[in-house]
Parts: C-alpha cells; sequence; structure tokens
C-alpha cells in the first residue's frame, strides 16, 4: 500500500458521530443499527446514498459513491455503486467494498472493482471506523491515489511518467461514460432526492 493510500486512510479517525467508537466488541447487528441510525441524523457527503440493500439483510450494504466537489478534479461529477459486504465479527474486521460500476483509478482494479486501500486491510482497520468514514476515505482516494501498488497499471503508469493529458482524459471519459445511472437497490434514487441512508424506502 502506498503512502497516498495511507493518507486517505487517516482521515476517517477524525470525523465525529454518534456512535459509541469504544464499543468494539458490541454485537455486530446493534453496531450496524447504529449506524444506520447516525446516517439518518448525519448523511455523508461523500455518498448520494449510504445503506443496506434490503430491509432483510443488514450485512449487505450499498452505496453511491460521489465525486470530489474540487472541478479540476477529472472525477468531479461521477457517481459508482460500490457493494458493501459485512463481516460478521465487524466492526472488529473491515467490510469487503468494490466498486460495481467501472471506474478507471490506479488502485481499482476495472474489471472486478477491486479496491486497493490501506483502511480496508486487517491489519490497518479499527473499530473506530464507521461506513460513513469509510466512503470518506473513498472519495478522498480519488485525488490522492497510491502508485505503489496499482491494480489499474495502465491509468498508474501514465500517472507516473506525469502524462497529465493522457490519464485527465481517460478518466473524464469513463467518469461520464460508466456515470452511474440508476442500477442495484437504490435505483430510484436521483440526485434531488437523495437516499438518507438506512432503509431505501425513506429519501429527502
Amino acid at each position: 500500500m502506498s503512502r497516498a493510500s495511507s493518507r486517505a486512510s487517516a482521515g476517517p479517525r477524525d470525523s465525529r458521530s454518534s456512535i459509541n467508537r469504544a464499543s468494539g466488541a458490541a454485537s455486530p447487528l446493534k453496531r450496524l443499527t447504529n449506524e444506520v441510525g447516525d446516517l439518518r441524523n448525519n448523511p455523508s457527503d461523500a455518498v448520494l446514498h449510504l445503506g443496506p440493500a434490503s430491509d432483510e439483510d443488514l450485512f449487505r450494504w450499498e452505496a453511491v459513491l460521489k465525486g470530489p466537489r474540487d472541478q479540476t478534479s477529472p472525477y468531479c461529477g461521477g457517481l459508482w455503486l460500490l457493494s458493501i459486504e459485512i463481516p460478521p465479527n465487524y466492526p472488529l474486521s473491515p467490510p469487503k467494498i468494490r466498486f460495481v460500476t467501472p471506474i478507471c483509478h490506479p488502485n481499482v482494479h476495472f474489471q472486478t472493482g477491486e479496491i486497493c486501500l490501506t483502511l480496508l486491510t486487517s491489519e490497518h482497520w479499527a473499530p473506530s471506523y464507521t461506513l460513513s468514514s469509510t466512503m470518506s476515505a473513498l472519495q478522498m482516494l480519488l485525488t490522492e491515489p497510491g502508485l505503489e501498488s496499482p491494480l489499474n497499471v495502465d491509468i498508474a503508469n501514465l500517472y507516473r511518467e506525469d502524462d497529465a493529458v493522457g490519464w485527465e482524459s481517460l478518466v473524464r471519459y469513463w467518469t461520464a461514460e460508466k456515470r452511474w445511472q440508476g442500477e442495484g437497490a437504490a435505483g430510484f434514487l436521483s440526485e434531488r432526492a437523495p437516499g438518507t441512508g438506512g432503509h431505501l424506502g425513506i429519501t429527502q
């Protein structure tokens, strides 16, 4: 993992939430229920939606990640559907997150959506992290890629060679071409009526 990925994983530790961060030993269901409630009161700015994919299974979530607000970023304006599988011993172990919507990024495998981010490894994960803060780290990764352990070698090489025209044009093309169009359980959402987190039937 790169130093850039480490920086991206550091941010969420500083986020504030009503969740008791010291309750790493609390039951996973109780913890997830608390996170659902916290999202309703404090929606994440990093996502258009974050919540369980169904009311029957709290261990499978979906998110629609937003691109950074910085209009100079080639990822600005992008939307990507994420699949989130939560382990039975959460929050002691990290969730498994992948991009369902393809993204052109050095630390994301274009075909499988696998993500290389320090925070998502067992060695660096901590119970203090939440799904909301993890989304913030992923959004930060868009602007601070790690080039030491890329999953998309082609785009990473363009970064390394400082070929700004090359990598920016590819990123802008795929960000627009593959922008989330409503796939997944959260497909009814729109940018004017974003999900509040938690139950998918609630919009604001």
